[in-house]
């Protein structure tokens, strides 16, 4: 069984292709949307999955996916069945990135406590207790927008790289906004599962994974048990094959 799997972000559109449960090829795509899909899918897929934190898109994106292969998206919603339980109190509030996310983590981590940290244009916390029940978790800017803000809302302060710098102490305004910009987000996250951890799972185990498009900025931090790079798509593959529903 074929499955293409999509993610509308807010900067990019996230692709995969599995066999099966197993990912064979993804990428991120920004540009000639089109074509980049049929280069992705390499041809037919028996059935796609979606979801979109851009809602104007989403109709466009699925149109588009009926055009390339004659049959429509599944669309994760917080109304889908996807056989999570939801503790947020306003679960149609819920981002379906994050949802999406959990199922990933359900799929790859059965039976264990998670704390998912995505970080892209924001950065997530979210919860899954081992029975299956998404509990929340937090939100705050992400690293990125930390540097844009810094740089729109002040007179002097120039845009920066996002990379660390080798020293915590700058020497100069840009290795000084640097260090400020990652290693007080990578402080911030670290607070902020230690925090959640201690309050949701007490003392018991949690595997607490990283992924996102700027994940990759934190893998020397020690913040996270494993990187798991895709773990959206493998939770939009879980929504398709319906393994989800009766996880």
């Amino acid at each position: 069984m074929k499955t293409l799997v999509l993610d509308r972000g807010n900067s990019t559109l996230f692709a995969g292709v599995f066999r099966g449960d197993k990912l064979m090829r993804s990428a991120r795509i920004t540009k000639n949307v089109s074509v980049e899909i049929d280069r992705l899918a390499r041809g037919k897929v028996d059935r796609i999955a979606l979801c979109s934190v851009v809602p104007k898109q989403t109709p466009r994106l699925a149109s588009l996916l009926k055009k390339l292969f004659g049959s429509a998206p599944l669309i994760l919603t917080s109304k889908s069945d996807h056989g999570l339980q939801v503790a947020y109190e306003q679960p149609a509030k819920l981002g379906v990135d994050r949802l999406a996310n959990m199922l990933g983590a359900q799929k790859l981590y059965p039976n264990k406590n998670v704390i998912v940290v995505d970080c892209g244009s924001a950065t997530t916390l979210t919860l899954l207790h081992r029975d299956g029940t998404l509990l929340g978790g937090s939100i705050l800017p992400g690293v990125a927008m930390w540097s844009e803000i810094l740089n729109q809302r002040t007179a002097r302060l120039p845009a920066v790289s996002l990379s660390s710098p080798d020293k915590v102490v700058g020497r100069d305004t840009d290795t000084a906004i640097r260090s400020g910009i990652m290693h007080g987000h990578a402080g911030a996250i670290r607070e902020l599962i230690s925090k959640s951890r201690a309050e949701a799972f007490r003392r018991s185990p949690v595997v607490v994974l990283g992924t996102g498009g700027q994940v990759t900025h934190f893998k020397e931090q020690s913040l996270f048990t494993h990187i798991e790079s895709e773990l959206i798509l493998h939770g939009l593959q879980a929504f398709a094959s319906g393994k989800s529903a009766h996880a």
